[in-house]
C-alpha cells in the first residue's frame, strides 16, 4: 500500500507547513522533509518514488529510510488516510540506518523529518497555540488562521 495524506488545511511558513485536523482540532507543523512527504504522498507514489523526490528537492542522500522515518511521524500525527503499520524495531532500524549512512551532524538533522502537533486553543484564547510566538525555522508553532478554528 503506498502513503495517501489525509485532505487537511494547510498553510506555507517559510520552510515548514502547518495542517490543521478540523476533525480532531489539532494543528501540526511539518518541517520541510516532513511536508514535502505529505504533501506528496497520494496514494499513487510509492516509498521508492518519494525518495527520489526527496533527493531532487533536499539531498541527494535522502534514501527510502528517511522517507520511512517521515511516513512514522506522520502516522503518529494521524495526517494519513491509513496507518502504514510498522513495527518499533523497524522505526528504529529505518532511523538508524539513515543517521549511520550520513552521520548525526550537519545535514542529518537538517533532513530528520520532524512534525510538532498540538490542540488547537479555543477562538476565545485568540487562536495562539503555545506561548503565540510566530514559526520558526527549529519547530515553532505560530498562530493558525482564525477561520480554521471556527466549530463545524
Amino acid at each position: 500500500m503506498n502513503p495517501r495524506a489525509k485532505q487537511l488545511l494547510s498553510e506555507e511558513l517559510d520552510d515548514e507547513l502547518i495542517v490543521y485536523d478540523q476533525n480532531t482540532h489539532r494543528g501540526h507543523c511539518l518541517n520541510r522533509t516532513a511536508a514535502l512527504v505529505w504533501r506528496h504522498a497520494d496514494g499513487e507514489r510509492t516509498i521508492a518514488d518519494l525518495a527520489a523526490l526527496l533527493r531532487d528537492e533536499l539531498d541527494p542522500v535522502a534514501d527510502e529510510n528517511l522517507v520511512w522515518h517521515a511516513i512514522d511521524r506522520l502516522n503518529a500525527a494521524n495526517l494519513l488516510e491509513e496507518p502504514l503499520a510498522r513495527s518499533a524495531d523497524e522505526m528504529r532500524a529505518s532511523r538508524r540506518h539513515f543517521i549511520s549512512k550520513i552521520g548525526l551532524v550537519g545535514v542529518a538533522t537538517l533532513l530528520l523529518p520532524l512534525v510538532t502537533s498540538v490542540a488547537a486553543p479555543s477562538v476565545a484564547q485568540g487562536g495562539t497555540c503555545g506561548s503565540g510566538s510566530s514559526s520558526s525555522s527549529s519547530g515553532g508553532f505560530g498562530i493558525l488562521p482564525a477561520e480554521w478554528l471556527e466549530k463545524k
